[in-house]
């Protein structure tokens, strides 16, 4: 039996070490692999290779020949990056039918005051963060956001897609706990 075959039986046991093993010899290409669907973005490839290893290893029950486990676990990989293709899709035309800045009206003082109140309740501080950032005065753009925060301008556009679904449900509980 190969090493390869031999560490694939051990892993399907739990050995941590035989899971290491395996990472560190098809981390490499996965992450190639990765990075060539996110078009560079090393932070989101990563994040990709990771779920790719954490979903192989859950389904290694799964594997019948250990020796095909790299060419398997490229499948996985393939699949969390096509998901995350359609997840960008998604949010791409979600971000789109938000108003752009200078369409939105100007915001009343009570809409402002329910706002304000709205925005010191959130306990995520990222989103917080966010969010403060891109509303404050002065305004940051989303490059200066990403900057700053040292994340990816896609990781700043999400965050504040988060804050703006999580905020519009909690300003709507807020004016109709105040109605009834």
């Amino acid at each position: 039996m190969s090493t390869a075959n031999l560490d694939v039986e051990r892993a399907r046991r739990g050995d941590r070490a035989a899971e290491r093993r395996l990472y560190e010899a098809h981390a490499p290409s996965v992450r190639g692999y990765c990075l060539a669907f996110c078009r560079g973005d090393a932070a989101t490839a990563e994040d990709l290779v990771q779920e790719s290893f954490v979903a192989a290893f859950a389904a290694l029950g799964e594997l019948h020949d250990g020796a095909a486990f790299g060419g398997w676990l490229r499948v996985i990989a393939r699949r969390r990056c096509l998901r995350w293709i359609e997840q960008q899709k998604r949010e791409a035309a979600a971000l789109s039918q938000l108003p752009r800045d200078e369409e939105a009206p100007e915001p009343s003082p009570g809409s402002r005051a329910l706002a304000e109140a709205v925005l010191a309740d959130c306990r995520d501080t990222t989103l917080k963060e966010t969010a403060m950032r891109f509303y404050g005065d002065p305004p940051e753009s989303t490059a200066q956001i990403a900057a700053a925060m040292g994340v990816n301008v896609s990781a700043v556009t999400t965050r504040l897609l988060r804050f703006r679904q999580w905020a519009r449900a909690e300003a709507y509980r807020r004016l109709a706990r105040e109605l009834s």
